[in-house]
């Protein structure tokens, strides 16, 4: 009989391998971000002035200020776009071992969800406004495939996920988190094994490091350690044309 422990990790690793999942995000304590696949904001293509929490401004420069410690962003519109400059990087170790850096694939925006490398943050802003969530993410998406099509499934190669929630600006966390680094190889788990340290950047933007234990259902273990920055306006992730 499995114990505890592994009827956990069967159970979320079930979770991120459904194409079928679907949470609602107000639902707050049930919320994984790992049960809503990316999009690429069609928003962002847009200079059509628009409210922006107390200020107004083209979507494409619209974010979240999260430079105050304790409390939850706030909407705000940053001087310049900055997206360019989000990044994640980090190193793999144990039987998938491996390194990645979105700084080495070009910059270049697409909306797409056909090879495109993703990557960044995602501020989930619940609707009820007593929290927030942090995701920091890297998929290397070759394909996507809208529900579950045996024939045309969705494949990608490395493909990290950290969520911590409430988020209240910069200081240290826990966070849980999945990597992969096929479709096609194990999931590598964790409910709360990620410490997550956060700063503020000059303009109201984030960064900070990462450190996580996963285990996979087989019993394997990895660890993933990295950096990540996302300026004030690239609280949505990045997607870019994968050049590999």
């Amino acid at each position: 009989m499995p114990n505890s422990s592994s009827t956990f990790l069967l159970a979320v690793a079930s979770m991120i391998l459904s194409t079928t999942a679907c949470v609602d995000a107000t639902s707050e304590d049930e919320f994984s971000p790992f049960d809503e696949p990316s999009e690429p904001n069609l928003d962002s293509k847009s200079d059509e002035v628009r409210a922006c929490g107390a200020e107004s401004c083209a979507p494409i420069l619209c974010g979240y200020d999260c430079t105050t410690r304790g409390t939850q962003c706030t909407a705000s519109c940053a001087a310049a776009d900055a997206r360019s400059q989000a990044f994640v990087a980090a190193t793999v170790s144990g039987p998938e071992a491996s390194s990645f850096d979105s700084r080495q694939n070009p910059y270049a925006p697409v909306f797409t969800l056909d090879n495109v490398l993703i990557y960044g943050c995602q501020l989930w802003d619940f609707s009820n406004q007593v929290k927030d969530g942090l995701e920091i993410e890297f998929e290397e998406l070759i394909h996507s495939s809208p529900g579950a099509t045996p024939a045309d499934p969705t494949r990608h190669g490395r493909k990290l996920g950290i969520y911590t929630a409430p988020f209240q600006g910069p200081g240290s966390y826990r966070a849980e988190a999945t990597f992969q680094a096929t479709h096609e190889t194990p999931a590598y788990i964790t409910r709360d094994g990620c410490s997550v340290d956060v700063a503020s950047d000059a303009n109201g933007g984030l960064t900070g490091s990462f450190d996580c234990a996963l285990q996979a259902t087989t019993g394997a273990s990895t660890s993933v350690k990295g950096r990540f920055a996302c300026p004030e306006n690239a609280m949505d992730p990045i997607f870019s044309r994968w050049a590999h």
